[in-house]
């Protein structure tokens, strides 16, 4: 290496370091512009195909762009205020009700427990204390000594009034907390009100802005580094655009199923599973939860088709739909998923687990797209990315 490439290396590393930490310094206030470019990121195909039907003349005039993204910007205004106007205050309605209600709940699923739940007890301790009796020999009653029975149903009352505790203390502390972030830094103000006229620029000149960075990479990576950006691409867009629309699924199917059921406050319970849905695997299970505690406090009835209709829903979707959405792009196995989820979560706490499963996903490819690279076949660029998607490798050294 030359005097001169080495000082322009050093340079390099000086300028990246440079804007590495000017960045970790200033991220309080890039929030909103981290929000924006996720924003961007889910909507350009929408402003791309947009753009592409707009006609010749527009396109000519060098319009057709900032037009589609203004179009794009009042479909997005519109779906905000629709659900300002009638999902929020609906939403917002059951949430009152619920909370004005709980005492209440609370107090008669106590009673049928007192009630009903001890008489079905007293009917399964009848029936389990003859089948003791008579295949092994033993008399519960002798074991309980009659104080079994008060204990769990006390236990069980205990335990609903803790989870019902945890739930407010978390979502008291979770708003506390995203409040006092918000209104913390001037900069992020600022941030948020500038947002969309810098979206609006990032989308207009995105072909631009791609050039300028690939200009930046030596011209012997730029098609490597093109190849690695479509593999991260693929898996990320596939796993944003395909929870998404899960969300939407569970928002819809749970929101009318428990209205079918009978389950007080459908519309907020539905949100809520539709909501957590956005996290994979235990998504699902946290969902159902205030569902099935809502549910049980009106009966245990209600509660056996509650769980009946996640359990049919979860199988629907793990069936059906997550393979159609999703596809081959962010396949990994629930074991890998449940292990990343909590490595996320001890690295980066909730956004740790939001984006475990795509950058599992993402590592996966990229590694599989450099090994085929630095292979013996000596694979060109075109056909590492095209062997990522179609076959396995083997590890050899």
């Amino acid at each position: 290496m030359t005097r001169n490439r080495r000082n322009r290396l050093i340079l390099i590393i000086t300028l990246l370091i440079l804007v590495c930490w000017a960045i970790w310094a200033a991220r309080g206030g890039l929030y909103p512009y981290v929000i924006a470019l996720l924003i961007g990121y889910v909507v350009h195909p929408l402003v791309n195909f947009i753009d592409f039907h707009m006609p010749a003349a527009l396109r000519k005039a060098r319009i057709a762009r900032p037009l589609a993204i203004i179009i794009v910007y009042l479909l997005i205004v519109g779906l905000v205020v629709t659900i300002i106007a009638f999902l929020i205050p609906l939403v917002w309605g059951q949430l009152q009700e619920l909370l004005a209600a709980l005492p209440g709940l609370m107090a008669g699923t106590h009673g049928r427990m007192n009630l009903g739940l001890t008489d079905w007890y007293l009917h399964a301790w009848d029936y389990l204390g003859q089948l003791a009796e008579q295949y092994l020999g033993i008399r519960l009653e002798e074991i309980a000594q009659g104080t079994l029975r008060p204990q769990v149903e006390q236990w069980f009352l205990q335990w609903i009034q803790h989870m019902a505790e945890l739930a407010v203390t978390g979502i008291q502390q979770g708003v506390t907390r995203s409040l006092t972030v918000i209104t913390s830094t001037v900069s992020f103000v600022l941030g948020t009100l500038i947002l969309p006229f810098w979206l609006f620029y990032i989308l207009n000149d995105q072909r631009k802005v791609i050039s300028g960075i690939m200009h930046l990479i030596p011209e012997r990576y730029r098609l490597d580094v093109h190849f690695l950006g479509q593999v991260a691409d693929d898996v990320l867009s596939a796993y944003i655009r395909g929870q998404l629309l899960l969300c939407l699924f569970i928002f819809t199917i749970d929101t009318i199923g428990l209205a079918i059921v009978g389950v007080n406050f459908p519309l907020l319970l539905g949100l809520v599973a539709g909501i957590l849905e956005i996290f994979p695997f235990i998504g699902p299970i946290l969902g159902a939860i205030p569902a099935l505690l809502v549910a049980l406090m009106q009966s245990p009835k209600q509660a056996l088709w509650t769980l009946i209709l996640f359990v049919g829903v979860q199988q629907v979707e793990n069936i059906f739909l997550v393979p159609r959405i999703q596809g081959q792009n962010v396949q990994l196995h629930p074991a890998l998923i449940m292990l990343v989820l909590v490595m996320g979560n001890e690295i980066a706490g909730v956004w740790g687990m939001l984006l475990a499963v795509p950058l599992t996903a993402i590592v996966r490819d990229v590694f599989k797209y450099l090994y085929l690279r630095l292979s013996d076949e000596n694979l060109d660029p075109s056909a590492a990315f095209a062997h990522v998607r179609r076959s396995r490798i083997t590890l050899e050294i």
